[in-house]
Parts: C-alpha cells; structure tokens; sequence
C-alpha cells in the first residue's frame, strides 16, 4: 500500500470531508482567525498543530518537509529565522533594520 501524500489541497478537503473548516479549527484551538489557512502555505506552527490535532494525524505526516528527525526548540526557531531575516537585509543593515 501506497503512503499517501498530502498537499494543502488534500488537507483543506479532508477538513471539509470530516465537516469541519479551518476558520473552525482555528477558532476552537484559540488562534488567529487566519492561522489555519495560512498553515496550508506556509510554516505556521499553531495552525499546522491545530490542523493535525483536527485529524488526527501527526503535522509531521501532513508537512514532512517542514517536519525533520530533530525537534526545534522556540528558541533555535527563533535564531534561525532571525538569522534568515538578516541575510535578506540590505548590506550596511543590522538585523533592526537600520543602518
């Protein structure tokens, strides 16, 4: 048997399929209204884990490419995207944007 894949298309109607809808697990889960929707794009810790929780499937399963075999803690995430920021700035620039 094949694994399945999942794109954000397939999660949003599984959502749909179970009767439930993003805005709902959002809400539920205490988040921002667009957390959940913007989880189908993009990294979006809260959203991905409310999605999961929704279906009972582990976020690591539905996103294996934002998901490796080590953990992150909140703050290496916070160093590496801070760390992203930084390289995309404009030369001369600090990481709080000013020169």
């Amino acid at each position: 048997m094949r694994k399945r894949r999942w794109d954000r298309h397939a999660i949003k109607a599984e959502v749909h399929r179970r009767g439930m809808t993003l805005l709902g697990i959002a809400r539920g889960a205490g988040l921002e209204p667009s957390a959940c929707k913007v989880a189908l794009r993009r990294r979006n810790y809260g959203g991905e884990r409310a999605i999961a929780a929704a279906l009972g499937i582990e976020p690591s399963v539905l996103w294996p490419e934002r998901y490796d075999a080590r953990p992150v803690s909140p703050q290496q995430r916070t160093r590496l995207g801070s760390a992203a920021t930084s390289q995309n700035a404009p030369v001369g620039w600090t990481s709080r944007g000013l020169p």
